[in-house]
């Protein structure tokens, strides 16, 4: 199966008055949950998983008055779409990632949880051979 990513929005908006507009939204905490479920051997369904989450600044320089969203009319989809807007603008200036590359992230995460990389030995003086 393949990894699921869920992006959703903060319903706490920062909002200021701006160009004879109210309630401008220019701050919200993004977030992303990708999840996997793997059968494992024995048939049992199991769900790894992994979150990230950030405060982001929109750009509000060029508010359009005739394409103007008025604060009570937003969506998180649309919320959510400037926001992924703002993440992939900051990668291509160098100051993060894209959103894909969040999700690639996470992916790889996901994998290493599911096939770790590295494995607990007891000490050979103990009794078990491998600590879970």
């Amino acid at each position: 199966m393949a990894v699921t990513h869920t992006w959703s929005i903060d319903y706490n908006l920062k909002t200021k008055t701006q160009d004879k507009h109210d309630d401008i939204v220019y701050s919200v905490i993004w977030k992303l949950v990708s999840e996997k479920s793997v059968k494992d051997s024995e048939g049992i369904s199991r769900v790894y998983s992994t979150a990230s989450s950030n405060e982001i600044i929109l750009n509000t320089s060029n508010i359009n008055s005739e394409s103007f969203i008025s604060f009570s009319d937003l969506t998180e989809d649309k919320v959510l779409e400037w926001a992924k807007l703002k993440i992939n603008l900051n990668a291509e200036e160098g100051t993060g990632v894209t959103c894909s590359e969040l999700e690639a992230g996470h992916e790889r995460n996901i994998e290493k949880q599911i096939n770790p990389p590295t494995k607990n030995l007891a000490a050979p003086w103990t009794p078990t051979e491998v600590i879970s």
